[in-house]
């Protein structure tokens, strides 16, 4: 019951069972094609969707990469840990973070953009990242209107759905995501180790232009849109080997994803966040997150960091259940628990609500 990674359904698990694939040739582009082609459905978007052998962090990191520039101002609206990760990556490559600071709990508003954007003197071509939820608060953002406003300023909008794809509600062309971050271990219910990403026809040319100033040649787009343009004739669109059993699982969560439909997948989630922010409560937890930015996928209470590590031991110890303690600034004063993919289950929250009221009197 941790914010990711998530427990695989057994059909997921089962996919990496089959037999190793070959990272080419047309068996291997059939799958790989199939997978892409399913995950634009889950994007809701006609952008390309390519799957990129990296975790979630570098996933992030490869944007910052190709779409900022030495010297480049790039605003980050942060609300979190994991938000706060993209200043540092902006930072690391030269770039000249904008952070767009929101009170931890909550998410950034329309507002604080503004107010951020307009004081640039020249804002076109620059980009603005919103993690769509933030895990080590529980707060959960819809990025539309922001996005509206700052593609009217031509800049470049950046969505980190890591925790929220396949959970939470997501429109990428809608909302205009020109860089769609997903995750294939957290509420799409698959294994780590393979982020789709799906991309602009906006962002390729950018970065068309950038080329051979990127300083890699795995994170650099040109190289994964070279691969798709020239390699796919024989089964390789990409720069590089592929982990396909990881592949083939997300292929079939995803599969699993659709036949379940996103309305229904996401209704799920919603009661399941319901239900676990409520018996939290009950046993006389705070949650920590303002409601009006609930999560769907993850809920944060607030506990006493005296108690906060022997709470989560207990859990695991007598009821082999594990949540997720506090990061950065909440370490050992919140607890994070995970009601995504498989988890987010009316029985797993009442199993995990059940373990919790037997605990917490022990341990306070």
């Amino acid at each position: 019951m941790i914010p990711g990674p998530s427990e695989p359904e057994p059909e997921v698990l089962a996919e990496l069972s089959l037999p190793i694939l070959p990272h080419y040739g047309a068996k291997w582009l059939a799958v790989y094609s199939e997978t892409t082609a399913m995950m634009q459905k889950v994007f809701k978007t006609k952008n390309d969707v390519m799957v990129i052998p990296i975790p979630g962090q570098l996933a992030v990191e490869m944007a910052a990469m190709n779409l900022v520039s030495k010297g480049d101002e790039a605003f980050i609206c942060s609300n979190g840990l994991f938000s706060t990760a993209i200043i540092d990556s902006v930072k690391a490559i030269g770039g000249k973070p904008v952070p767009i600071v929101s009170e931890l709990g909550m998410g950034p508003t329309l507002d604080q953009v503004k107010a951020a954007v307009d004081a640039s003197k020249d804002v076109s071509g620059k980009s603005i990242f919103i993690v769509q939820n933030e895990t080590s608060t529980g707060a959960a953002v819809n990025p539309a209107e922001i996005f509206r406003y700052c593609k009217k300023k031509g800049m470049i909008t950046v969505l980190d759905s890591i925790s929220a794809i396949g959970g939470i509600d997501l429109r990428t062309d809608e909302w205009n995501v020109d860089y769609a971050i997903g995750y294939s271990s957290k509420a799409l219910g698959g294994v780590n180790g393979a982020d789709p990403i799906a991309v602009s026809k906006e962002v390729w040319e950018i970065v068309a232009r950038r080329k051979g100033k990127i300083h890699s040649t795995f994170l650099d787009l040109n190289s994964w849109r070279e691969a798709i343009d020239e390699d796919s004739s024989w089964g390789h669109p990409h720069p590089t080997s592929m982990p396909t059993s990881v592949i083939v699982a997300l292929r079939k969560a995803v599969s699993m994803a659709l036949e379940e439909g996103l309305e229904a997948r996401y209704r799920r989630h919603a009661d399941a966040g319901k239900e676990l922010k409520a018996g939290l409560t009950e046993l006389g937890l705070e949650i920590f997150t303002d409601p009006r930015y609930y999560s769907n996928t993850v809920s944060v209470a607030k506990v006493d960091s005296k108690w906060d590590a022997q709470l989560r031991q207990r859990l695991v110890t007598d009821y082999n259940i594990m949540i997720a303690g506090g990061l950065g600034p909440l370490k050992g004063k919140v607890i994070r628990i995970g009601h995504m993919g498989r988890s987010a289950r009316h029985e797993n929250v009442q199993l995990t609500l059940a373990a919790l009221a037997q605990v917490l009197p022990k341990v306070r």
